[in-house]
């Protein structure tokens, strides 16, 4: 094992001198990788009709058909629901919702979207508690976190409780959360999780978090978080900033129609994120879709906001160093 390590960084460092950017198709299986899978956007609906390229009607049916396939995917550490898993803040919808997600083989997590909690119906103490009522996280907060493998992952949460607004906001309160986990956990590497991306996969007024410079004013204090992975614009999207890997993911409900299995591991002073992108099965409703969108070429990104492997050179508690992306 220390041998593959080493011929690793080698090969990595042999690769950035010669070919700053390069393609390579790359696997490998590590006994301490995390494997987890990233599903936004699911918008369950009950009993609604399509609108645009949104497939409401078959909201249930693409939730079931990506929970089939992850049942099949072997040695998931978790799921995360990166916000908007309703399609709005209603108590039956968030019920149906669980119980769709409990019949996931592995543990499942969740960020707040816009469509889950504010002015038509859900606050968040309620969302929560929903939740804890029915499922065994006990967050008790809609912004928390927790550790494996030596990662810690952070769950935050940017929806505003206000109705008919898409923009995000991360209040004081959790911002110093947010920079108390990353001053306690600075020998640990962090993934944060949340529906809001604070770098845009593409410029929206409407859609933006509204004190993005502040968060980003935090993050660059640091070195140890490794990436972000955020929904909300429904399209996918790899941007790195400041040796941060910022990952937007699609939407379930609207084409693609897809989520991602993502694979991190850690070797030395680097971080490898593996993304796989896994479109549903429900061909003749991604057609639907697709016919139905004006922006589908936005929405499914290039082939490396699909699939790609990203190497981060992160030295923990060192600062302004490069990355590297491997497509």
């Amino acid at each position: 094992m220390r041998y593959r390590k080493i011929f690793r960084i080698l090969l990595i460092a042999t690769l950035m001198l010669c070919f700053p950017c390069f393609s390579v198709a790359e696997e490998w299986t590590r006994s301490d990788s995390i494997k987890f899978v990233q599903i936004s956007d699911v918008h369950l609906h009950e009993n609604s009709k399509n609108v645009r390229s949104r497939m409401y009607a078959y909201s249930q049916e693409l939730f079931a058909d990506a929970v089939k396939q992850i049942n099949n995917i072997e040695d998931v550490d978790f799921v995360v629901f990166t916000g908007d898993m309703i399609g709005y803040p209603n108590e039956s919808f968030i019920e149906k919702f669980i119980a769709l997600a409990d019949t996931i083989n592995a543990p499942w997590f969740w960020t707040t979207g816009n469509h889950d909690v504010g002015g038509w119906g859900l606050s968040k103490s309620t969302f929560v508690e929903l939740i804890d009522k029915n499922t065994q996280l006990k967050k008790k907060k809609p912004y928390y976190s927790f550790i494996i493998k030596d990662f810690v992952f952070l769950f935050m949460d940017g929806a505003i409780i206000k109705a008919g607004t898409a923009n995000g906001f991360f209040p004081e309160e959790q911002l110093l959360w947010l920079e108390k986990q990353l001053k306690t956990n600075k020998d640990s590497y962090v993934i944060i999780f949340q529906h809001f991306p604070v770098v845009e996969p593409f410029r929206s007024k409407s859609h933006c978090v509204l004190n993005a410079d502040q968060y980003l004013e935090i993050l660059d204090k640091y070195n140890n978080v490794a990436g972000i992975f955020s929904g909300h614009y429904h399209a996918a999207k790899v941007k790195i900033r400041n040796n941060i890997a910022h990952i937007s993911s699609p939407a379930l409900v609207e084409y693609p129609n897809a989520f991602r299995i993502i694979n991190v591991d850690r070797v030395d002073e680097y971080v490898f994120i593996s993304l796989e992108f896994k479109p549903v099965n429900l061909k003749e409703v991604r057609r639907e879709s697709f016919e139905r969108s004006a922006s589908a070429k936005l929405y499914v990104g290039s082939e490396e906001d699909r699939d790609s492997v990203i190497i981060l050179h992160k030295p923990l508690n060192e600062n302004e160093l490069p990355s590297v992306w491997i497509k």
